[in-house]
């Protein structure tokens, strides 16, 4: 009988063995990052360790792909957020699940959570991304305006996505297909088309989400240019629901100094719609510096100011006090990015 059992197990982990050795490739992936957060927001402030303040949040993945033979392949992608600060994970692969089908010539279905492709516009055209203190996304109202009701302004669940292949003489893009499922705001359709050659790369997008009786709608226009001595970047952003919109332009810099870079951006946002309290316009300014000690480990820092106007009432933080309309928050991180 014990001879049977360890018969058993021996069958069991051949058969492990096999399954894997199936697998064209698997990958273990993430980032770590932790930083200090010191910010302000009217006369109150406050200091915490924070973390996701260097491009990405932290998180942790799993990916693989297999070869099917004949240009063919497929893939898979699940992703997760961490908590480092606190060693929480938040539940499930909320950041990104996705099954996908390639073809060499044809491109990739992909189907599951994704990022949308407004999303992708907004994030690849600032030198901050839209994480940590001088992230575009501080003055981004999200979901979106405020109201609570689209869910679609980073990730779609329930969607189906078709990426075109390479080799297109520089030009790329992306189309979602989301399906609401009976979730309010969930259902999303919109693409992206860009063009990248050596130093440039241009790209537009736009998003359309079922909101009720009203419809959320997202254009962005992007660009960032790479002139050796400095990388410049240019962003236009315009989302609105019904009579609710707002505005935000960006521009920014990357200048590579030694083993890092300095970061710069400048960007502005007005808000106007009819209901009494969310008309504002605010600025904000971010300069930081980053320095790589290896390929995956960076050292960061960046200082970041936000001018409120009317009834704005931005943060630079989510550590950040709670935000006051018309007064100004600042902050400055201090930090470290370890990817693997």
């Amino acid at each position: 009988m014990r001879q049977q059992h360890k018969l058993l197990l021996a069958l069991a982990a051949a058969g492990a063995l096999g399954a894997a050795h199936g697998q064209s490739s698997v990958t273990v992936f993430g980032s770590i990052d932790l930083n200090f957060t010191y910010s302000k927001a009217g006369s109150a402030s406050t200091r915490a360790m924070d973390q996701g303040g260097y491009l990405l949040p932290s998180r942790l993945g799993f990916r693989g792909v297999e070869d099917l033979g004949g240009g063919l392949a497929a893939g898979f992608w699940l992703e997760s957020a961490v908590l480092p600060d606190t060693g929480m994970a938040q539940g499930g692969f909320g950041r990104r699940s996705t099954m996908s089908l390639m073809a060499r010539d044809l491109g990739e279905l992909r189907l599951g959570r994704d990022y949308t492709p407004t999303f992708w516009n907004v994030s690849s055209f600032s030198p901050f991304g839209t994480v940590g203190v001088g992230g575009s996304s501080n003055i981004v109202e999200g979901w979106p305006l405020g109201l609570g009701r689209a869910r679609t302004q980073a990730r779609a669940s329930n969607s189906a996505g078709y990426f075109l292949p390479r080799g297109l003489g520089g030009f790329y893009g992306q189309f979602m297909l989301a399906a609401a499922e009976g979730t309010q705001g969930a259902g999303y359709r919109g693409g992206r088309l860009g063009y990248e050659s050596g130093s440039l790369n241009v790209a537009a997008a736009y998003g359309q989400t079922a909101v009720g009786a009203q419809d959320y709608r997202t254009v962005t226009i992007g660009g960032s240019y790479d002139f050796g001595v400095v990388k410049a970047y240019l962003n236009y952003l315009r989302h609105r629901l019904g009579r609710e919109r707002q505005t935000n332009v960006l521009i920014g810099a990357s200048v590579p100094v030694g083993a890092g870079q300095i970061r710069i951006s400048l960007a502005g946002s007005n808000r106007s719609g009819p209901d009494l309290g969310t008309d504002g316009t605010a600025r904000q300014f971010a300069i930081g510096y980053a320095h790589n000690l290896s390929r995956r480990t960076t050292l960061y820092s960046a200082y970041s100011r936000i001018s409120n106007r009317g009834n704005a009432a931005y943060v630079v933080a989510d550590s950040s006090p709670a935000a006051v309309a018309g007064r100004s928050s600042s902050g400055l991180q201090l930090g470290v990015n370890h990817t693997f």
